[in-house]
């Protein structure tokens, strides 16, 4: 039978692990971001060898669930650390990598495929004339690129980069399979402790879904404060 007062309880409790799933969300949105600009950026230069070398690496990552990918970080990366640190003389064993790191990792390359799409779309937004207006008023590279192009391009990004915020918090329910507690895994231990699985499951929806909601009236509220600036 569904127990009301155990779906509460159990409510609370899931919300006791959101701050380190936003935190989490956050560290690989931002390390997804950067390593997609550099993305874009190679791409957009047409770099010779990287190009080829990251076109080939980004049709892996689309193509690869990333579930796969979680695993193959899980059981290879401790090994890929253990030999560069033993470049630099420093002894390192492997089993100590915190399970968290290999989430950060996997799912801030997983998620920079997406991220450089985005940052060129929105970088092909900002109209050309734009730019040569402020280099003809004597902005340099950067001053043009803070004060006419990351202003414009932002508005455009804006929706993808928060929709891809909502993926990555989803996504993270996948780290509990290498033994990182986030709202889904906080679910399934109080549904294993409890014995009420659905009322656990039924609160994490709960949890999900309001955060959800307040992330997106938030970004829907600040990019009509941006366009409103234009």
């Amino acid at each position: 039978m569904f127990q009301l007062d155990v779906l509460i309880e159990d409510f609370f409790s899931i919300l006791k692990v959101v701050p380190q799933t936003l935190l989490l969300a956050v560290i690989i949105l931002i390390l997804s971001l950067f390593m997609g600009g550099c993305l874009a950026l190679i791409q957009r230069k047409k770099i010779p060898i990287l190009f080829t070398i990251i076109t080939v690496v980004q049709s892996f990552l689309r193509g690869t669930p990333n579930v796969v990918l979680l695993y193959l970080g899980y059981y290879s990366l401790p090994f890929i650390v253990q030999y560069i640190v033993s470049l630099m003389g420093i002894d390192f064993n492997p089993h100590q990598l915190d399970p968290v790191i290999t989430v950060i990792v996997v799912f801030s390359i997983s998620f920079s495929v997406f991220q450089s799409e985005t940052i060129r779309g929105s970088l092909h937004s900002v109209e050309r004339g734009q730019i040569e207006a402020a280099q003809s008023l004597g902005y340099g590279f950067f001053h043009t690129l803070w004060k006419v192009i990351i202003p414009q391009a932002l508005v455009e990004a804006l929706p993808d980069i928060m929709n891809s915020f909502l993926v990555i918090i989803k996504a993270l329910s996948l780290a509990y399979l290498i033994s990182v507690v986030d709202i889904f895994g906080q679910a399934k231990l109080l549904g294993a402790y409890n014995f009420s699985y659905i009322e656990a499951f039924v609160a994490a929806a709960f949890v999900y879904w309001i955060m959800c909601s307040i992330f997106t009236l938030f970004i829907n509220k600040f990019e009509l404060r941006l366009r409103k600036g234009y």
